[in-house]
């Protein structure tokens, strides 16, 4: 089920947001001519035609995924040999390759922390592996009920339990948090990181249940699903497409007070509600 090409075929929506936030920091990107890393890089898509593009011609770009398979098309689709390349690397890793340590003048990640448990450790790996001085733009889903509660019952659920593992995985960090900013704040502040930007922001996406379920199951976090057999495979997908649904049908409905809604059975062009963290954080020179 992780299937690269798939990804890149039904992104659009992280493809909008890491765009939109791309210009919005436009002005401090374009500087940026020394050694970049994409965190999470998925097939490499973003990276490539959205990224490195906005970078002073003289950056160069790793992108890292935890997935091998991913990283080989994404350097079989999207690599060079002059200013791009991927590799696997866990950004959680408790054993940081000494070859990126203090390596880098930028890191980028896009719609992939989100799926990090131990957070603590992943911005501790990127503080590690910047230069003194440098900096970090990084864009996280925090909240997102209508994908990570159906999430979080299914992990508890008989049927699925044995597959999925701990239900915290596929809750964000910061899904149950009164206060993420601010949460995302001291963390990044107590690593040592000096914080320029921090912001919580509202998003809505109307892209179909259909489309948008097949973006985010051909990702790393459902590897679970290669090991079910393809009759329970098929019923866990309906019910969470079933589950988001209704979830996002009933939000749009307490916002706008709609209680009929045309293409209510199938959520078409029905807003799915989530929020985002956004950081802009530069290391602190020793």
């Amino acid at each position: 089920m992780i299937n690269p090409e798939q990804y890149a075929s039904f992104d659009n929506m992280c493809k909008s947001n890491a765009s939109n936030i791309i210009n919005e920091f436009a002005k401090d990107l374009k500087n940026i001519s020394g050694k970049c890393m994409d965190v999470g890089c998925g097939p490499g898509d973003i990276t490539k035609n959205i990224l490195l593009p906005v970078l002073n011609s003289k950056a160069t770009m790793i992108g890292t995924d935890i997935m091998e398979n991913v990283v080989e098309y994404a350097n079989k689709t999207y690599g060079d040999k002059e200013r791009l390349e991927f590799e696997v690397l866990d950004i959680q890793t408790k054993n940081l390759p000494e070859k990126y340590i203090s390596k880098f003048d930028h890191i980028f990640s896009f719609h992939a922390l989100q799926w990090c448990n131990d957070i603590r450790q992943m911005f501790e790996n990127i503080y590690c592996i910047l230069r003194p001085g440098k900096t970090m733009l990084i864009l996280s889903i925090a909240r997102c009920k209508a994908l990570y509660e159906p999430l979080e019952i299914m992990a508890q659920d008989i049927r699925y339990a044995p597959y999925m593992g701990d239900k915290k995985k596929y809750v964000g960090s910061f899904h149950y948090s009164a206060r993420p900013r601010e949460e995302l704040k001291e963390l990044l502040e107590d690593i040592g990181f000096q914080v320029h930007h921090c912001s919580h922001r509202e998003m809505s996406n109307c892209t179909s249940t259909e489309i948008f379920m097949s973006m985010v199951t051909s990702q790393y976090t459902f590897a679970f699903l290669d090991k079910m057999p393809h009759n329970l495979r098929q019923e866990f997908k309906n019910e969470l497409e079933h589950m988001f649904t209704e979830i996002k049908v009933k939000q749009y409905r307490d916002r706008l007070g709609n209680y009929k809604l045309h293409d209510e059975k199938k959520g078409t062009n029905i807003p799915a509600e989530y929020t985002v963290l956004v950081a802009y954080a530069q290391k602190n020179v020793a």
